[in-house]
């Protein structure tokens, strides 16, 4: 696993604010702004169904399908939440522990 944590090119500052676009017809942005200098930094293009808000809920996730134009059955739709869920917050703690693990090797 490669991991990043993104920082502003031009001050070095790792506080950023992700800036969220949605436009109709068009795949969801995230533009990352530096909080400290105001500098672009990225930008990110979201796939369908890409997105993943935790403790949103249900709602939030249809919602994104709903952007994204996928329409399935309501059974079809829990399942793929739940997994959606699991995955994540799996991920996220393996991201974690994997930073830890690299701050460690470089202390």
């Amino acid at each position: 696993m490669e991991l990043h944590i993104q920082q502003c090119q031009r001050c070095g500052c790792r506080d950023l604010r992700n800036i969220l676009v949605r436009e109709p017809g068009e795949n969801d942005a995230v533009y990352v702004q530096c909080t400290q200098c105001d500098s672009f930094v990225a930008s990110y293009l979201i796939s369908p169904m890409g997105y993943y808000h935790d403790e949103k809920g249900y709602e939030s996730f249809l919602r994104s399908l709903q952007r994204s134009g996928e329409y399935m059955s309501g059974r079809n739709l829990g399942q793929l939440y739940e997994h959606r869920v699991e995955r994540e917050r799996k991920k996220f703690s393996q991201v974690i522990d994997a930073l830890k693990k690299r701050d460690e090797a470089d202390e």
